[in-house]
């Protein structure tokens, strides 16, 4: 529960509370001396005796008890009352009813009372999302320059909050307002020897730039860009390249001038690298065929779709400088993905999340790399491998990604087919592979 849904529902109970508010609590001196009742309400004091036969109640806007002379016209009813049956067990009302009535709305009011208490300290000691981020990277600040043991828990936890709260498009912003990048994360990802820092300090960085082009655009001119290429180049850490292909995808994706510029330099060849690494796990090889298909992809469509949208002719024009196709072959990627599948895709039988994500890039780039692929036996095996175990699965999901490696065998080996099809696919690509 954040801190506005906590405040929504004290602000409730203080509502509901209304009626049981307790101002003040009367004392007296008198509070054994005997109690004279007339016909007006009078404060009954604690410990203090009453005569029988009195109107006693609780003022529900004091919680004190209070008693008065019965009217005349009260007097035949209490006498009644005195021998009311319930009507729920159809036993007499215990004499002793009203005193336990009293008691319990004195309880509820002390309840209150606390309640209210808690509420006030709740308010002073309360901060918005915005309050609590600038208050996160002032802690950061008085961290010891120098590495220490006894303060690695506290930045893990403050990052950790940190990549929750930056997921909002405002707090990112305050964040980057507040000097977040030079003080807090640029220092983590740039110099920092803990693994488990960079690893959440780069989970930030993907959270905070998720979907947020201003964000985007700020850790686009810190450099963030080339710092995450030599990480995902020289880690051999399955977490820090994770969580650096994360935060590389929410930083290029849907800006073309940060595609241009980190993919042209070092970033394409970091991608690459990971396809090639037999030591990468197949789940980071996933991600990074699904960051390429989806960068081809919004290229082409960006292209496309300029045709019918006018006034996107600046975005259109910073697309077309992207050779990320280009640079994708001058790296090797056709080789690099033909060699994943043919030699681990036993490993990928059983991985139908990732068969898809394969198949899906192999779809979208077949168009580049169809000279390479259309001649592999080894690649062609393994399509037909996977194809044939997912046929025979009684799973939909499976089911859908057998016809889609079938769609992807017709059209790199049908080749009655290849020419006209491939030409069709280079100009409509889909990922449903129909």
């Amino acid at each position: 529960m954040n801190g506005k849904q906590l405040f929504l529902v004290l602000a409730t109970v203080l509502v509901l509370g209304s009626s049981l508010q307790v101002e003040a609590t009367e004392t007296t001196d008198n509070k054994t001396g005997q109690f004279v009742p007339t016909k007006e309400w009078q404060v009954i004091n604690e410990g203090q005796a009453i005569p029988k036969g009195l109107h006693v109640r609780i003022n529900l806007q004091t919680g004190l008890k209070e008693a008065k002379l019965l009217d005349e016209s009260e007097r035949g009813t209490a006498l009644q009352s005195s021998q009311t049956i319930d009507e729920t067990d159809g036993e007499p009302l215990p004499l002793d009813y009203k005193k336990d009535l009293i008691e319990a709305s004195q309880r509820h009011a002390k309840e209150y009372v606390e309640l209210r208490k808690a509420y006030k300290e709740f308010q002073k000691n309360f901060r918005t999302d915005g309050e609590l981020v600038v208050q996160l990277i002032g802690q950061y600040r008085n961290f010891s320059k120098n590495p220490l043991e006894s303060e690695l828990k506290p930045k893990l936890d403050a990052l950790e909050t940190l990549e929750f709260l930056l997921h909002q498009i405002d707090n990112a912003l305050v964040f980057i307002d507040n000097g977040g990048l030079d003080d807090v994360l640029l220092p983590i990802v740039v110099n920092d020897t803990n693994t488990a820092l960079r690893v959440s300090a780069m989970r930030v960085l993907g959270s905070l730039t998720s979907n947020n082009p201003k964000a985007q655009i700020k850790v686009f001119e810190k450099s963030f860009g080339s710092h995450l290429s030599q990480i995902i180049i020289s880690s051999t850490n399955t977490a820090e390249i994770s969580s650096a292909l994360h935060a590389f995808g929410a930083l290029l994706r849907k800006f073309p001038l940060a595609q241009k510029r980190v993919l042209s330099t070092s970033g394409t060849q970091a991608l690459i690298r990971v396809l090639r690494s037999p030591e990468m796990e197949l789940r980071s090889k996933g991600k990074v065929v699904t960051l390429i298909s989806d960068l081809v992809q919004e290229k082409r469509f960006a292209l496309e779709g300029s045709k019918d949208m006018p006034d996107a002719a600046s975005s259109t024009a910073q697309y077309v400088l992207i050779e990320f196709e280009p640079w994708l072959e001058t790296q090797g990627y056709c080789r690099a993905l033909d060699d994943v599948l043919s030699k681990d895709f036993l490993h990928l039988l059983d991985q139908p999340e990732l068969v898809e994500q394969f198949s899906t890039a192999i779809w979208t780039t077949q168009s580049m790399c169809h000279s390479v692929w259309s001649q592999s036996s080894a690649l062609r095996h393994a399509l037909l491998t996977i194809r044939n175990r997912y046929a025979n699965s009684k799973d939909e999901y499976r089911l859908e990604v057998s016809h889609a490696l079938n769609n992807i065998c017709k059209r790199l080996y049908d080749k009655a087919k290849q020419h006209t099809e491939l030409a069709h696919n280079k100009r409509k690509p889909s990922h449903k592979f129909h």
